[in-house]
């Protein structure tokens, strides 16, 4: 397992890196710094390393435990959507801030960084598959518009 944490541990410098460049382009230096500090948490850490990087199927115990640091990592990064869903039922949602938009947006960007694309508008407008505010979700818009 040694293996696995030492491959998620240089995973998650290389992906704030790149959020932290994307971040960097928009002014959030500081939120470019903290992005995602959460995944260094034991909670997290662990789990997720042993989903993505042991090369072995889960057990169901070590499956939920992934599951609740997905959700872990969702309710204390501000950047994610899922973090201002009121009721997903009803799809109602608090407005996000717009720094966490940005900031959500520069994360979104830093995958197509790290595999070498230029992030289309079709995958910046997540707008119609994920619950967000009206307001949040004319901020997107609005930033994927900025893109081109």
């Amino acid at each position: 397992m040694l293996k696995a944490y030492w491959k998620y541990f240089l995973y998650i410098l290389n992906h704030k890196l790149n959020v932290w460049m994307e971040c960097w382009k928009e002014g959030l230096y500081v939120q470019g710094v903290i992005h995602d500090w959460s995944k260094f948490s034991p909670s997290e850490f662990f789990p997720y390393a042993k989903k993505f990087y042991s090369g072995k199927p889960l057990s169901s115990e070590d499956e939920l435990k992934w599951k609740y640091a997905w959700l872990h990592h969702q309710r204390h990064n501000k950047h994610h959507w899922e973090y201002w869903v009121i009721n997903p039922d009803t799809k109602e949602a608090l407005p996000m801030p717009k720094k966490y938009v940005i900031e959500m947006v520069c994360d979104w960007r830093s995958f197509s960084r790290k595999w070498g694309r230029k992030v289309k508008d079709s995958t910046l407008n997540l707008t119609d598959s994920i619950v967000v505010h009206p307001e949040t979700k004319r901020e997107l818009e609005a930033l994927t518009v900025k893109q081109n």
